[in-house]
């Protein structure tokens, strides 16, 4: 994960203030429930893509050698395999 949990926590906190702040919510609960279901969604989206670069990384073992033989960039081949799997899955990025 990028990002540590304070982290996220003051983004989400920033978020939400923002959304305060432009009167786009209407609470039906209380605030800190929203904050922590913020936060949870945020932590979720994070591990799912560290989930997917796991995968990509697993896929593109197969492809050491041409890697290593120089026939293949390993940055853009992560990039397009991540980005064609991120869309059948419909992760955003």
């Amino acid at each position: 994960m990028r990002f540590t949990n304070e982290q996220v926590g003051k983004i989400s906190k920033r978020i939400l203030d923002n959304l305060k702040a432009k009167e786009l919510i209407v609470f039906k609960t209380g605030e800190d429930a929203v904050l922590h279901r913020i936060v949870d969604i945020f932590i979720k989206d994070l591990k799912a893509e560290d989930d997917l670069d796991k995968e990509v990384e697993g896929i593109l073992k197969g492809h050491e050698r041409e890697i290593e033989a120089g026939r293949m960039d390993y940055r853009k081949m992560f990039n397009l395999t991540k980005t064609k799997l991120a869309r059948e899955r419909g992760i955003v990025l």
